[in-house]
């Protein structure tokens, strides 16, 4: 594995004006001192995380209450952001939020164009949803359309 070497250089600039009689031109003198020194820094490789985005972002107490978090992990690419968690099975009459702890705008939009859809949920902001229906609903999130989930409703 190839190590990698970071160079730590110094440079200190003074730059001195001479003052002349007013019929004198005025000539800057200027004076530069380069000092390098150079120090190994191995730098190490990351390891990605072994813990699944749904399993560290969405605890039993959130689950058991209805409720689904919209996720952005930090430090990862957008395309990892997603609905925690990615299922969720209510009853009939029974409320549904969907929280946004993100950093910016998400919908909650059934595939079906028809079922629910909650316009933009600004971040820090939630949105409520109570079926009256059974069946089984598939949604997404209209501005970041690889963040898919499902939302079970049983009589």
């Amino acid at each position: 594995m190839p190590k990698s070497w970071t160079a730590r250089v110094l440079v200190s600039i003074s730059l001195t004006l001479t003052a002349c009689a007013p019929s004198v031109a005025t000539s800057p003198t200027t004076a530069i001192r380069v000092t390098a020194v150079a120090a190994p820094s191995p730098v190490a490789p990351t390891a990605p995380s072994a813990v699944p985005i749904a399993q560290a972002s969405v605890s039993p107490a959130v689950a058991a209450r209805n409720e689904v978090n919209i996720v952005e992990p930090p430090f990862r690419q957008p395309q990892e952001w997603t609905y925690a968690p990615t299922e969720i099975s209510v009853k009939v009459s029974s409320t549904v939020v969907w929280n946004n702890t993100g950093a910016v705008a998400h919908t909650v939009t059934a595939d079906d164009g028809q079922a629910f859809d909650s316009g933009t949920i600004d971040p820090k902001a939630r949105f409520t949803f109570t079926p009256e229906a059974a069946g089984t609903f598939p949604y997404h999130c209209a501005f970041h359309l690889w963040m898919k989930a499902t939302l079970v409703v049983t009589s």
